[in-house]
């Protein structure tokens, strides 16, 4: 996986990417967290590890923004990263702000390894959601579209609904012959 590594701390930075290598995934650091989001975007960043206290940008401010992106897609799990121990309160207020998991400074591998494996397992999990999302539920035989509410109604209706896309019709060569073959 792609990670991006954000803390002001040069040497915490190089530790920690360090550490995300040996777990076999591949890390960009940046000491600047104001570049954060073009990186994320640009990058394709599937995981981000963000100090949480840092002089431009904080990792609770970073997480904010990047939840704020309503085309953020596909979704991009944040931990935040904190060299004070986290009570309750402080690791609800980085939830609340969007972070999926926090770590203590330093960063301890084992503990990074499995909390990459969760992130691996939930974005793989999500991308799966996003999949039957797109899917439209339709009658193999009369090709009729099953609606959120239960009920049925035909394709073209469903999709000229729920879309931008309109039709236009005409006949093609099988049906031509098929259903109409004095004009053949």
């Amino acid at each position: 996986m792609k990670i991006l590594i954000v803390d002001d701390d040069s040497d915490m930075l190089q530790l920690t990417s360090r550490q995300v290598t040996q777990c076999g995934h591949e890390p960009l650091t940046l000491t600047d967290s104001t570049r954060a989001l073009d990186v994320i975007k640009n990058e394709q960043i599937q995981v981000v590890i963000s100090d949480w206290v840092m002089p431009e940008v904080s990792g609770l401010d970073l997480v904010r923004a990047l939840r704020a992106d309503p085309v953020q897609r596909p979704y991009v799990y944040f931990m935040v990263l904190t060299g004070a121990k986290l009570g309750n309160i402080n690791f609800m207020e980085a939830m609340d702000a969007g972070a999926d998991d926090y770590l203590e400074k330093p960063v301890n591998r084992d503990l990074l390894k499995v909390r990459l494996r969760v992130a691996e397992r939930m974005l793989r999990l999500g991308a799966e959601v996003n999949t039957l999302k797109d899917l439209i539920p339709v009658c193999s035989h009369c090709r009729r579209v099953r609606r959120d509410d239960e009920a049925y109604e035909s394709l073209e209706l469903y999709i000229s609904k729920n879309s931008s896309v309109r039709f236009s019709h005409g006949i093609c060569p099988e049906c031509l012959i098929k259903h109409y073959p004095q004009y053949k």
